[in-house]
């Protein structure tokens, strides 16, 4: 008799993209506590990745790790001390894709953010948010610092006891643990403008000018805020039709969709003025 099957969505923690895979049930009967580890093949998910998904007994996944990286949060003393040094391929490989893209996310749309490490894992955050505040102009970086929170695995020997504690503590917080896994996300938008800045970079040959690459195009999108900031200054409203057309005549950039311009709302409420940003008309 065939084994059966449970089903999981996962995410390559290099590139972002996610499947559904099947793992034999017998796998999580065999194991009494712990995690179970599972390798995904190059192909199964990604085209171009292969990485391993930790699943918990109880059949959640908890985290992952890229095979043979040099870098890897759950390995012990393995990330440089000199964070502010890592080219973004060596920063994704560190941290995952998912999460550097949500860590972009917090940063340009101020939402404090949170990495859970084990006690064994030691982290210079103070270069890590210089690192992430680059990308950003000097007039939206903001005093949202991304911090740490040190998870005690001998006073909490069941992990999600203690998400769930960080969570009800922390709940407008963007959080992490030390397996590249997003433990909570405290918005409601799809992040696809940071993934797909996030992939564009990372396409480029040259890894010492990825970075680069990545803070222009988080420029051009602040370009389009601060052009819609001086429209909507000037005006009782506007409707996303008619501001799509003004950006697309005014402004030199890849896309201006509707997408674009409610991440360009979301921006300017947030960090600006909710009563500039309601101008925005549907």
């Amino acid at each position: 008799m065939s084994s059966r099957l449970k089903k999981f969505e996962v995410s390559c923690p290099r590139c972002g993209a996610g499947r559904e895979i099947s793992v034999p049930e017998s796998l999580f009967f065999d194991k009494k506590f712990g995690t179970v580890k599972i390798k995904v093949p190059q192909g199964a998910v990604c085209k171009e990745h292969n990485f391993i998904v930790f699943i918990s007994t109880k059949g959640n996944i908890i985290g992952y790790d890229v095979i043979d990286a040099s870098l890897s949060l759950d390995q012990k003393d393995k990330l440089p001390i000199d964070l502010i040094s890592l080219t973004l391929d060596e920063l994704i490989e560190a941290f995952g894709f998912n999460c550097v893209a949500g860590f972009i996310h917090a940063k340009l749309f101020d939402y404090s953010s949170r990495i859970i490490r084990n006690e064994e894992f030691s982290l210079d955050i103070e270069q890590l948010n210089e690192l992430f505040d680059r990308l950003i102009p000097v007039k939206y970086r903001n005093s949202n610092v991304i911090m740490d929170e040190e998870f005690d695995s001998y006073v909490f020997p069941n992990p999600y006891y203690y998400y769930t504690m960080i969570k009800q503590e922390h709940t407008n917080a963007f959080l992490i643990n030390n397996r590249k896994l997003v433990i909570q996300v405290p918005w409601h938008a799809h992040i696809d403008f940071e993934k797909t800045i996030l992939s564009n970079a990372l396409g480029k040959k040259d890894k010492n000018e990825q970075l680069k690459y990545l803070a222009l195009y988080i420029n051009q999108f602040i370009s389009d805020i601060e052009f819609t900031k001086s429209l909507l200054e000037n005006t009782k409203a506007i409707s996303e039709k008619e501001l799509i057309k003004k950006l697309k005549e005014k402004l030199i950039v890849s896309t201006i969709n509707r997408n674009r311009i409610v991440l360009i709302k979301e921006f300017i409420s947030r960090r600006i003025s909710k009563d500039l940003g309601n101008k925005i008309k549907k």
